[in-house]
């Protein structure tokens, strides 16, 4: 899909609308999830530590495999997101709006897809339990899409930030976001924005690393590998402390 394709702030919305919906329809507290959300961020943190070590790429791991791909609970910002919406509108461009959409799609779709590994998982979890549970899950087609929505998305924040405009714009609204009630959906696109400013022509690189590394570990689980992730991570990454929980 691409920008082209569909109005920006239709997207949008209906991107907002189906991460709500699946909140909603998930249980307020799932220990399963919960560790696996906290298992998948140390798992991308291990990962990606040789990017997050360098200046230049540490914020956009912070927004990108944090805010977006990691599990991390941001109802609240898409609620405000759905208030929002109609000041968006009249205020940004249609192909950021789109942008903002794919943001909100990746999220739900990394939900979705941990919430119905969670339920696969059957013993502690690690690498190669992990790895297990997908091919439980069976879920080739949903990874690929969810895989190539990263790099689609990455590559529109980079052609995004070519406009300095853009930015401007955004930094402008920050007053009249906090006042009406946004100020932390104003912050997390402004936070985007800036992160892969600071990566000017090298935040094709960011994106295609995560997409090369992503995918590699998904041939490696579809082929039986117990170790899918050992080229960035070895036999880690640490397991998480159950006792507590963020989600």
């Amino acid at each position: 899909m691409s920008s082209t394709d569909r109005n920006g702030t239709e997207h949008l919305a209906r991107q907002v609308e189906a991460s709500l919906a699946l909140v909603g329809r998930l249980p307020s507290t799932d220990p399963a999830l919960a560790a696996l959300q906290r298992w998948q961020r140390a798992r991308l943190d291990a990962t990606y530590a040789d990017l997050a070590a360098q200046d230049i790429y540490r914020d956009a791991c912070v927004f990108f495999l944090d805010e977006l791909y990691g599990g991390k609970n941001v109802t609240e910002r898409d609620r405000q997101l759905e208030r929002a919406l109609p000041v968006m509108k009249r205020f940004l461009p249609d192909h950021l709006l789109f942008a903002v959409g794919e943001a909100m799609r990746l999220q739900w779709m990394s939900l979705d897809l941990d919430a119905r590994l969670a339920a696969r998982i059957e013993g502690p979890l690690d690498q190669p339990e992990y790895a297990r549970a997908y091919r439980r899950l069976e879920a080739w087609d949903e990874r690929e899409e969810q895989i190539r929505l990263i790099g689609e998305l990455g590559d529109l924040l980079v052609e995004t930030v070519r406009k300095p405009m853009i930015r401007r714009l955004v930094r402008w609204m920050h007053r009249p976001a906090v006042a009406a009630g946004f100020g932390r959906l104003q912050e997390f696109l402004m936070e985007g924005l800036d992160a892969f400013a600071v990566m000017g022509k090298d935040g094709t690189f960011f994106v295609e690393t995560i997409v090369e590394r992503e995918r590699r570990a998904l041939e490696a689980i579809r082929d039986g590998a117990d170790w899918p992730f050992e080229p960035w991570i070895g036999h880690g990454p640490v397991p998480p402390d159950d006792s507590s929980s963020d989600v």
